[in-house]
């Protein structure tokens, strides 16, 4: 087997239909498709029946795991696939361009995975922003190394650091190669958000990553915002990974921006511990760990206002507000 594909998918009965569709009509590939029904309460494994009559299609159900890390790892471990894309349920790939990608991979055996641009659409498929990799400065400045038809490779070190920084990775173009996520290890499951940072990051580690400039899907941009609980609990993970890389790297720059990061996430921590949520407490130790780990004045003048009692605190905003006028 060539590709294999892996789908976790909670509740995608409406979207998961044309995710698979456009999937199985990829020609000259080897492949294999694993859905991973993460528990779901809609209609998908009716939806999935249609499929499954398919000798390429797969489904594994489990209990509900509460993010995609668990269906990832259980679909990576049924696979048997050289390299594997892991491709979200609402998602939709640009067949034609998945051969391509493989080849760029396969003449590349260094590379431990490749990434591509993207469009971002909304729920009726009808493109917002096209190409929506090209905005990221950062790191459109890397892509200096051609090494196949709009494919460009980044070192270990540069994608490392651009990681630290801003998640370039749409995680439906990623393919990765078997042996580079043995090595890894599995998706961190007690990670509910960034469990494919973590991921993108640990590969980038083991060696050089490709990045092709073609779009290779489109994301499905569904309404509804990130509540106040889960963006919290985004900048809390994003600390664990920084962490992570502390730990594993002795390089000066990546050491040096992964504090930067976990500096920033404590910062903004703070933010909404003491914004949003009223624990000037919990506020303090957040603000506290962002000056030990870089210190800046947004971070002292965090500690310094959670130190002061509310009352205090509110005159203080108030004259300040009124001699800003």
């Amino acid at each position: 087997m060539e590709l294999s594909v892996v789908v976790p998918a909670y509740n995608a009965s409406e979207s998961i239909g044309s995710t698979l569709n456009a999937v199985l009509d990829v020609e000259g590939v080897e492949l294999e498709v694993i859905v991973v029904d993460d528990g779901s309460t809609d209609e998908l494994s009716i939806v999935i029946e249609h499929f499954v009559k398919d000798s390429r299609v797969s489904l594994i159900r489990q209990k509900n795991s509460g993010g995609p890390a668990s269906p990832r790892n259980k679909g990576v471990a049924a696979s048997s696939g050289e390299y594997i894309l892991f491709l979200d349920a609402d998602d939709i790939v640009i067949s034609e361009e998945i051969e391509a990608v493989l080849h760029a991979l396969s003449r590349n055996p260094e590379s431990v995975m490749i990434c591509s641009n993207f469009h971002v659409a909304d729920e009726n498929l009808d493109i917002r922003i096209e190409r929506n990799i090209d905005r990221y400065e950062t790191l459109q400045v890397l892509i200096t190394k051609p090494v196949a038809p709009n494919t460009w490779q980044l070192s270990s070190e540069d994608a490392l650091a651009t990681l630290l920084q801003t998640n370039f990775v749409g995680t439906s173009s990623v393919i990765a190669r078997r042996s580079a996520l043995e090595a890894a290890g599995p998706f961190d499951e007690s990670l509910r958000n960034l469990d494919d940072r973590d991921m993108w990051i640990r590969l980038a580690q083991l060696g050089p990553i490709l990045y092709r400039d073609k779009p290779f899907y489109l994301y499905r941009d569904t309404p509804g915002s990130v509540s106040k609980q889960r963006e919290l609990q985004q900048f809390r993970e994003r600390v664990v990974v920084a962490e992570k890389v502390l730990r594993s790297s002795e390089s000066p720059r990546i050491r040096s921006l992964a504090k930067a990061w976990r500096a920033r996430s404590l910062l903004k921590i703070g933010y909404i511990l003491f914004h949003n949520e009223a624990r000037p407490n919990a506020a303090l130790g957040a603000f506290a760990w962002s000056f030990v780990s870089e210190p800046s004045g947004a971070a002292l003048r965090g500690v310094l206002k959670s130190l002061l009692p509310p009352r205090v605190y509110r005159m203080v905003k108030l004259r300040a507000g009124q001699r800003g006028r």
